[in-house]
């Protein structure tokens, strides 16, 4: 497969293949705090009501609704008072949080209260008005969370008042990375991508393990990610992907199983392959590392999770001139005074024209704030959307 396809095309691809890859791992409990950021493995179906009685949603006074002022105060309610009461006629002053008197079913508020004495003039209330409703939570039986959802602090906290202290997840995938290349096994250049991989991996919630490097040989290198396939979730493999006499990974992955495809129209990042060995996915990166970093971050991040980048409109402060029609291009960018600049611009990378091919190689290139992704020239002072990284 050599047709070069768009990101919009590889995106929908990783969606099929998540569909059938992604859950297939088995489950495991694990405490409340070590369960954020994981997936669920099953519904949690709620086997009671919250709240379990009738709580005032403001500071003033419990009332009937139905009463006409004025009203006679008959006493004071705090929260983690028992359950008090009230007759027709008669309010009684209450906290936020508080249970609501017997008799009561709305709360008017401290700042609609005025008070003579002991006698309180308000406005009109509806039933249940500034009062959150016993069972308005949840109620037994309700499905509270869908299996597969993932785990957020405050998810932890809900499950905790659902009476769980341990959490039923699924277990973290597992992923070897494989670098290739005779530079990188011979140690001449640092494998910066490997570490990466790991980072991308620890922060999507995920288990790696570096399985090795090998050199520019078909054979061995088909070796190594047959093996790998054997062990792990997913695999990464860094370099070999583009059109050199020694990038063979692709091929390998063709051989020896499915390639989803090889090339996506974005730069950096464009020579990524993807496909399926020994019933295992197999992400195939850019060997620079700032092509693979794009590869993860526009492409492989959405197996992981559906969860968009924050975006944020600022003006941008340079003229950027794009190389080449077809190719929608990522550009890393510094954010300081409520504007963006590239920051291989000021690394001196280039000028005017975006230089993906130097970008891609400079690691220190894609530590920045955020990206803007572009298929035409930019102008200075135009309003950009910025993908935010934090």
């Amino acid at each position: 497969m050599k047709t070069i396809i768009t990101l919009n095309e590889a995106l929908e691809k990783i969606k099929q293949l998540k569909s059938t890859y992604y859950f297939r791992r088995g489950s495991e409990k694990v405490t409340l705090n070590d369960s954020v950021g994981r997936e669920l493995s099953e519904d949690i179906i709620a086997d009671s009501m919250s709240p379990a009685f009738d709580i005032a949603a403001m500071d003033g006074f419990a009332v009937r609704s139905d009463d006409r002022y004025p009203l006679r105060i008959s006493g004071e309610i705090y929260a983690g008072d028992s359950i008090a009461k009230i007759k027709s006629g008669e309010a009684m002053a209450i906290t936020t949080g508080s249970l609501l008197p017997e008799g009561a079913d709305a709360v008017l508020k401290i700042e609609d209260a005025e008070v003579k004495k002991d006698i309180l003039y308000g406005k009109v209330l509806k039933k249940w008005e500034n009062v959150f409703q016993k069972g308005s939570d949840y109620n037994a039986g309700d499905r509270i969370f869908e299996k597969n959802h993932r785990i957020m602090p405050q998810s932890a906290a809900l499950l905790y008042s659902l009476g769980f202290e341990k959490v039923p997840v699924y277990k973290k995938i597992r992923a070897g990375i494989i670098s290739t290349g005779t530079e990188i096994y011979n140690g001449m250049i640092k494998n910066t991508s490997a570490v990466l991989i790991q980072g991308f991996m620890k922060e999507m919630g995920c288990e790696s393990e570096f399985f090795g490097s090998v050199p520019d040989d078909f054979d061995r290198t088909k070796r190594m990610l047959l093996q790998a396939c054997e062990e792990y979730d997913v695999v990464f493999t860094t370099g070999g992907v583009s059109v050199g006499e020694r990038d063979f990974v692709a091929d390998i992955i063709e051989g020896i199983g499915e390639l989803i495809f090889h090339r996506v129209a974005i730069r950096p990042g464009k020579p990524l392959a993807v496909g399926i060995v020994n019933d295992t996915p197999v992400f195939a990166l850019p060997g620079k590392p700032t092509g693979a970093f794009t590869a993860l971050e526009m492409v492989v991040r959405r197996y992981f999770t559906d969860m968009p980048r924050a975006m944020h409109e600022l003006v941008i402060n340079e003229d950027v001139v794009l190389p080449e029609n077809g190719f929608e291009y990522i550009l890393f960018v510094k954010i300081a005074h409520n504007t963006a600049s590239a920051m291989g611009r000021e690394m001196k990378l280039f000028d005017r024209e975006y230089k993906t091919a130097i970008i891609s190689a400079s690691p220190r290139s894609s530590v920045v704030e955020g990206y803007v992704i572009t298929d035409r020239d930019i102008g200075k002072g135009k309003l950009v959307k910025v993908h935010l990284f934090s």
